[in-house]
């Protein structure tokens, strides 16, 4: 079984990205994707103290781990040529018995919901919060940001494994799990 290492909405934070770097040492994940926002924050928020969106590129192509990187808000061409890599809005993949969306959040959420059949559970960003919600059949797991988390959530990731997502804090602290 595959095991997902996930994150999102770094914007740019060197700082969360060596913390992350380190837990996914330890997480020892088969995958790992980004949910978006990797290196800019555009208008709505600050960019983090430790803002070095060409250090955070070095340490994600140094991961020995394959990378699937999610199209954010505040993602662009730029990040996709630096990074070498491609940004798709969506992934879905089988887990378990399961069809599971990774994807940002700004176009599919619970108040914009994908079509029906087309995932059993949707994993995103965006929102910089953590929850879980099940609207018309379909559980919706967001996971806060790494490095600009909102309403009191710490800095998170989240980790899928046998069914399990485990949401954690950047001390590896479980802060909330689900089953898909």
């Amino acid at each position: 079984m595959t095991k997902y290492f996930v994150f999102t909405d770094l914007h740019g934070s060197a700082e969360s990205m060596e913390r992350l770097s380190a837990l996914i040492l330890a997480e020892k994940p088969d995958v790992v994707v980004s949910l978006g926002d990797v290196n800019y924050s555009g208008a709505r928020n600050d960019p983090p103290d430790t803002y070095a969106p060409r250090s955070v590129c070095s340490m994600l192509k140094e991961l020995r781990v394959p990378v699937i990187y999610i199209k954010g808000n505040c993602d662009s061409e730029v990040d996709e040529a630096v990074l070498g890599a491609e940004f798709t809005e969506r992934r879905v993949v089988k887990i378990a018995s399961k069809s599971v969306m990774f994807t940002h959040g700004h176009r599919i959420n619970p108040a914009a919901p994908p079509l029906i059949g087309y995932a059993d559970d949707v994993i995103y960003g965006h929102t910089h919060v953590n929850s879980v919600l099940v609207s018309d059949g379909v559980k919706y797991i967001n996971v806060a940001s790494c490095s600009i988390p909102k309403s009191g959530c710490p800095k998170s990731y989240a980790v899928i494994e046998d069914n399990i997502v485990t949401i954690k804090d950047l001390d590896g602290n479980v802060v909330l799990k689900t089953e898909l």
